[in-house]
């Protein structure tokens, strides 16, 4: 039994493995050699299946985002203009299957590899995007600030006080 709980640890530890790496794992550590379908089936003694992968970023916060809320969460969503940068890393392999007890997601916490990066800049409100840039490279402060004057600035000149007050308490 001391195998098979070994090999839920390692699950819990890496649930994107794959039964070959697991198959390795119990070799180089355990001593052991056996078949993938062994390994296998041994996961579904232990009720583990082989799902999509929720990918989480390592940077989430709850205690900001709930500190975030309690101040700012009885201003109206209409009042609100959200910038984010998202990216893309077009050489990024990562594997979209996991591991994970039955009734439980699979969820891995990772740093993503860097190559060629593509970045999107959209600006969104309570009805939805109303700008958006996707650029090749990384968002930095210069094309943040080209994004707000040649995409929101223009557009809309009451958003300005509210970006110029953002972006001074966000920096400060």
């Amino acid at each position: 039994m001391g195998d098979v709980n070994y090999l839920a640890s390692i699950i819990d530890a890496c649930p994107k493995i794959y039964l070959d790496e697991l198959q390795q794992e119990l070799l180089l550590h355990r001593n052991i050699e056996v078949s993938i379908l062994t390994i296998s089936c041994a996961l579904q003694q232990l009720v583990i299946s082989q799902k999509k992968v929720s990918h989480e970023a390592i940077e989430w916060n709850e205690l900001l985002c709930a500190t975030w809320q309690a101040e700012y969460g009885d201003i109206p969503a209409e009042y609100f203009v959200w910038l984010d940068e998202a990216g893309v890393d077009d050489q990024t392999n990562q594997c979209r299957d996991g591991w994970a007890a039955v009734g439980r997601a699979c969820i891995s916490r990772a740093t993503f590899i860097c190559g060629q990066w593509f970045s999107v800049l959209p600006a969104l409100t309570h009805k939805g995007i109303i700008a958006l840039d996707i650029f090749e490279g990384s968002v930095n402060k210069e094309k943040f600030i080209q994004f707000i004057d040649q995409q929101l600035v223009c557009c809309f000149s009451s958003l300005f006080a509210f970006t110029t007050y953002f972006t001074f308490r966000h920096h400060s």
